[in-house]
């Protein structure tokens, strides 16, 4: 193989936006990448052009996903055009004809709510006598492969893997392809390298190499990731997410110097009743590396030891680095937001990053996220990637940039779900304009929390009101910038997955009809046309770029 093979060509960017709107947004996430599959299959019946477009998306969508039935068919039909390997075309045509869903299996209707339920332990009571299905189907084996990645259920996950390896030859290499992905999940990017030597790389190229860069980035070989990933690239160059990750490797932006900016720089956090949640989350706060930032929490009515954390942190870091204000009686969170702005008196040219209380910060995040919000002229807050802090989960992405689907007949505004389960190997560590970032750690320029109310307050308790914010910039000719190469973890469940009982549930729905009562059907139909086009002009500059270097 040379050092340098040539980029295979496809149509660029520009192109393929014609023929597929949202392949801009990446392929992670099982709709997203199963919608992308099926517009650029319908283009190509008319435009020959694209063909080998499609045929590349169906074998990466086989190999990132295999125990996916809806991209068994089509693998198996790319490999075929393609001249793969006999032992390949085996595999595809193994799967193709034994992951349809079995016929008479009683209750599975159930699936997907109890799959989606807050508790795991139905799904697991459902699944479990059907992972030997007798007339040897893999469907739920699949299945519960895929919910063991989402749900941090590592045993599970290795049943399903140990079942595989004692198939017969080929589907028996599903079983490395398996535990090397597991490993990612579960044990960390050392044992997912080490996981990947079981992997054969004949059947599954395009997961091995990137699977294999990724594992060598976390572990800190940059520039061996970066030559891995870019001879991957040059065979499959078609790839958003290839591009914009191996651009981020290439081309890493600068963090900021925090002792150098135009104006001041704040930390905010507002709390309720969880003191020991704050606690952790304000000394990784002071662990990291906050130049002139002056850190204010708000104390949100607690009944806890939350004045004592405060009192605590105060006196280790002084008045001048750190105030605690505390009220009477909860206010909700986006009343909360606005407080904090307010009585700080922000100007335009300050900074000022709200903080989830609950969270773990690397040493460097306001140095990054203020280096990408400045390097955006257009841009009024910058987020980040945000994960699972601990347990089996650790590590799986909770929030990534808000993309926007255009209005359907229930709602107005659709937030695009454009991150999967289990590890993103990458996928997801990039930097790029979009309409919103997640509101569990971002930073602000000033100007674009002016006036009385930036944080509606009609979504009080919470939910939506830092999407709605960032809506209404985006509408006005602003945007976000998502830092995707800065990852914060979470301790607790983000979104709709904090919904645990009905009262939570009716909160839920009752913020997201506000929401869409906000925003016109016209209007936010332009602004996802706009969204579309914004991740494609990044997607094409950086196409640009690694192809006249590369």
């Amino acid at each position: 193989m040379p050092a340098h093979p040539e980029i295979t060509p496809y149509p660029p960017p520009a192109r393929l936006q014609r023929a597929s709107p949202l392949l801009a947004f990446g392929l992670e996430g099982p709709w997203l990448a199963r919608h992308l599959a099926a517009a650029l299959a319908t283009a190509a019946a008319t435009d020959p052009a694209l063909a080998r477009a499609v045929l590349a998306l169906a074998a990466w969508n086989f190999e990132r996903a295999p125990l996916d039935p809806a991209f068994a068919a089509p693998g198996l039909a790319a490999a075929r055009q393609a001249g793969d390997a006999p032992r390949r075309r085996a595999l595809c045509a193994a799967l193709a004809r034994r992951l349809s869903r079995p016929a008479g299996v009683p209750d599975a209707g159930d699936w997907p709510a109890l799959r989606d339920s807050a508790d795991p332990e139905a799904g697991l009571a459902f699944l479990r006598p059907r992972l030997a299905d007798p007339a040897g189907s893999l469907f739920w084996p699949g299945r519960a492969f895929a919910f063991a990645l989402g749900r941090g259920l590592p045993d599970l996950g290795r049943k399903v893997i140990e079942r595989l390896g004692r198939e017969p030859d080929p589907v028996s290499a599903l079983g490395p392809r398996l535990a090397a992905e597991a490993a990612f999940a579960w044990d960390g990017p050392g044992a997912g390298l080490a996981a990947l030597h079981a992997v054969d790389a004949a059947l599954f190229p395009r997961f091995h190499g990137l699977a294999l860069a990724h594992g060598l980035a976390e572990t800190g070989e940059r520039e061996a990731a970066r030559a891995v990933l870019a001879h991957l690239w040059r065979a499959e160059n078609w790839h958003p997410g290839l591009t914009l990750r191996l651009d981020a490797l290439t081309r890493p932006k600068a963090p900021a110097r925090l002792d150098a900016l135009p104006g001041r720089l704040f930390v905010f956090l507002y709390s309720f009743n969880r003191a020991g949640l704050l606690a952790a989350t304000l000394e990784s706060l002071a662990q990291s590396r906050l130049g002139p930032a002056r850190i204010v929490v708000l104390d949100n009515g607690g009944t806890d030891d939350t004045d004592a954390v405060c009192r605590a942190f105060g006196d280790r870091l002084g008045p001048d680095r750190f105030e605690a204000v505390r009220l009477p009686a909860n206010i909700g969170a986006p009343a909360a937001r606005n407080w904090l702005a307010a009585t700080s008196n922000l100007g335009p040219d300050d900074l000022a990053a709200y903080v989830d209380d609950d969270v773990t910060l690397p040493p460097d995040w306001l140095e990054i996220l203020a280096g990408a919000l400045l390097a955006d002229r257009l841009a009024d807050v910058a987020g980040a990637r945000i994960v699972t802090a601990t347990g089996p989960a650790a590590g799986t992405v909770q929030a990534a940039d808000v993309r926007l689907l255009p209005p359907d007949a229930a709602n107005t505004v659709r937030p695009l779900v454009n991150y999967g389960n289990g590890p993103d190997f990458g996928l997801l560590a990039t930097t790029r304009p979009c309409p919103s970032v997640s509101g569990c750690c971002h930073l602000f320029r000033g100007q674009a929390l002016a006036g009385p109310a930036p944080f509606d307050i009609r979504f009080s308790p919470s939910q939506f009101d830092d999407l709605a914010r960032d809506l209404g910039g985006f509408l006005a000719g602003r945007r976000a910038v998502y830092v995707g190469s800065l990852a914060v973890r979470h301790h607790q469940h983000a979104g709709p997955a904090q919904a645990r009982n009905q009262a939570a549930v009716g909160q839920l729905l009752g913020a997201r009809a506000k929401l869409d009562g906000l925003f016109g059907r016209s209007v936010m139909a332009v602004a996802a046309a706009r969204d579309a086009d914004t991740a494609f002009a990044a997607w094409e500059e950086k196409w640009r770029a690694l192809r006249d270097t590369a």
